[in-house]
């Protein structure tokens, strides 16, 4: 008997409680993504070269970084309280290396924003050879 009107209750007009569900979350995304807007700085690349290797390609200094999350606070960010770096001490052969780009920045503030950081690029390759 319970499960009966359960089923009623949750059954009944369905369609409109359907409709209302979908209604809801278009208004609930449309608000989210209308306030949500990126900011796009440069900040400098601080780089670890491999002591026996010597690059043989040009090495970024800076990069881009996309600041997304609400416009009222993207632009309260101090681009200075980000650190970039890129980390080759760890090749061991000559040729192209790849690495990503790290991030070095206090996650507490950003996350209570719900703000997210992007680096454009992402990923960093150099050739390297052995040093004369």
């Amino acid at each position: 008997m319970i499960r009966e009107k359960i089923s009623f209750l949750l059954l009944e007009n369905w369609k409109v409680k359907l409709l209302s569900i979908v209604l809801a979350v278009c208004v609930f995304s449309f608000f989210y993504y209308f306030n949500h807007s990126s900011r796009t700085v440069t900040v400098p690349l601080e780089v670890n070269l491999p002591s026996d290797y010597e690059a043989e390609s040009l090495i970024p200094i800076s990069v881009e970084i996309n600041i997304v999350g609400d416009q009222d606070l993207i632009y309260l960010i101090d681009p200075n309280l980000i650190k970039a770096k890129i980390d080759f001490s760890t090749v061991k052969d000559e040729g192209i290396s790849t690495t990503n780009v790290l991030l070095d920045y206090d996650e507490k503030m950003f996350s209570k924003g719900n703000i997210t950081l992007v680096t454009n690029p992402q990923r960093v390759k150099v050739s390297f050879k052995l040093k004369d």
